[in-house]
């Protein structure tokens, strides 16, 4: 707002410019009301005084020094009321201000102060929130309402052009933005997972005393972006931070305080209110997976999920009050499934700190979905351990449903190391043989069987076997992934059957030294 604007304002409209009409368009940035004569000390420029000059109503030469002192200060101007304490203004003070521009303005003593400068300081407070939202570039963040807070993170890493994420006081990454970059801080956008900075524990700690009473801080790492650091505080306690890194783009985003508290609160809100959504989608999986379990319908064919990862441990580790990392990786989960899997009916569920899912489909469907969920796990996770039950037929079956899942988990990550997606068809009949490991005729039979080459100074020979009747007797096969010549081959598999006492070109044999090597893996 400047002087012109000004004139037309409440009932400065009633106003007189009696001279410096040149500067009527001299910026207004605050109005003050001035009785006293020491103006020195507090004239800021742009100011605009309004004055009765009551003080010096005897005194026509301070009344000009006052004048001057607000022209060197850059004041906006100068409003005087007439007919109260003054009747005349000096031809001095006209004089300067004419030369100079500087807005002399009178009203009539009949025009209270209250009536002038209401509305002047409301058009200062809307031109103030104005330049405050122009220069905040959060403001229409603030306004917008979001379906969730991964939702409102993405909105943050658009408007300031870098990657946001939310860690709790462990260090543990709750949420992320799109589009994360590795950092000094961090290297991994994988949920729970923990930064890779030597010394985050005591940087942590200090920010759960340091962040209850400031709105930032800002992490430096030689060799790397800073990064802007904001606290989600809930009484009085810190309990996850909001990590920007420093881009060209924030680097020239002056935010005050108040902004900064602001967007804060925004996220802070947010963030309650999702984990208040996730709590009440897990007591609603919950009561689906009770209804279907007592459902007793033989037609209901479904198979169960089991998923085991670091991450999925993170529940069991003390969190605050506020967070439930079970229902952060419930919702981790759903997310993975929906996509190969967005017209099933799935529930997913948490089980004695370990989660599932229930997917319910036909048998003809069966091989084609897990083959899907196969190809999708592969895809997104390499830490994902994932186990597919058989298909059942029978709801109430569900607890049988979770041990065999629980089983072929349990054989797939002692027997498959090199895989992280097993079945229970390709799995299942390990089941029957861990079993047989308990039966002490079964171990001393496989211990008797296998007893020279046990006993052996190196498991060469016992490796060797293994490779043998993996690749089905085939020596080129063998000797190719054994990495030897297919002489060496020979002379080990000749040595092997001196041993054993035994013909392995008898299939049936074959069968028994494999049979006696896999209890022997699943006894260890």
């Amino acid at each position: 707002m400047d002087v012109r604007e000004a004139l037309q304002i409440g009932e400065l409209a009633n106003s007189t410019v009696v001279a410096g009409h040149g500067g009527v368009g001299r910026p207004i940035t605050s109005i003050e009301v001035m009785e006293v004569p020491e103006v020195i000390s507090w004239v800021t420029p742009g100011i605009l005084v309004m004055t009765t000059f009551y003080s010096i109503r005897h005194d026509e030469r301070k009344q000009v020094e006052i004048v001057r002192t607000l022209i060197d200060k850059e004041a906006a101007g100068i409003v005087i009321k007439l007919g109260r304490f003054v009747d005349s203004i000096p031809i001095e003070m006209i004089a300067i201000a004419n030369e100079k521009g500087f807005p002399i303005i009178i009203i009539p003593k009949s025009v209270s102060y209250i009536n002038v400068l209401t509305p002047l300081y409301e058009k200062l407070y809307e031109e103030k929130q104005l330049v405050e939202s122009e220069n905040n570039p959060f403001s229409e963040f603030e306004s917008k309402s979001y379906a969730s807070l991964s939702e409102a993170l993405d909105e943050i890493n658009d408007i300031v052009g870098s990657p946001v994420y939310i860690e709790d006081m462990e260090g543990a990454l709750m949420y992320s933005s799109k589009n994360f970059l590795p950092n000094g801080w961090r290297k991994s956008d994988a949920l729970f997972a923990k930064p890779v900075y030597p010394s985050y524990p005591e940087v942590i700690e200090d920010w759960k005393t340091s962040l209850v009473t400031r709105d930032r801080t800002i992490l430096k790492i030689e060799g790397f972006r800073d990064c802007l650091i904001l606290p989600l505080v809930s009484n009085q306690q810190v309990f996850a931070t909001i990590h920007i890194p420093y881009v060209e783009r924030l680097h020239s985003i002056h935010m005050s305080s108040s902004q900064l508290k602001t967007l804060i609160a925004k996220l802070n809100e947010l963030f309650m209110n999702e984990q208040l959504y996730l709590q009440k989608k897990r007591i609603e999986h919950l009561e689906h997976l009770e209804e279907f379990s007592s459902r007793g319908q033989e037609e209901a064919e479904y198979f169960v999920i089991r998923f085991q990862a670091n991450w999925t441990e993170k529940l069991i580790s003390s969190s605050p009050y506020l967070l439930d990392p079970s229902c952060l990786v419930l919702k981790e989960l759903h997310g993975l499934l929906n996509d190969p899997l967005s017209n099933r009916s799935i529930i997913v569920f948490e089980k004695y700190y370990h989660f599932y899912a229930v997917v319910q489909c036909s048998s003809d469907e069966y091989s084609i979905i897990v083959e899907q969920l196969r190809k999708r796990m592969n895809e997104v996770y390499d830490d994902l351990f994932v186990a597919a039950g058989p298909l059942l037929g029978h709801s109430r079956l569900l607890d049988d449903a979770i041990r065999l899942v629980d089983k072929t988990m349990e054989i797939g990550r002692k027997l498959r190391k090199g895989e992280t997606f097993y079945t229970y068809d390709k799995l299942g009949i390990y089941e029957i043989l861990i079993g047989l490991t308990a039966d002490e005729h079964v171990q001393s039979y496989a211990d008797t069987l296998l007893s020279p080459l046990l006993q052996s100074a190196t498991k060469e020979l016992l490796d060797t076997l293994q490779m043998y009747l993996n690749e089905n007797g085939n020596v080129t096969k063998t000797s190719e992934k054994l990495f030897i010549h297919r002489r060496t081959l020979t002379y080990r598999l000749q040595k092997i059957q001196e041993l054993l006492n035994v013909n392995m070109d008898d299939a049936e044999i074959r069968f028994i030294l494999q049979f006696c090597l896999k209890i022997k893996q699943l006894s260890g």
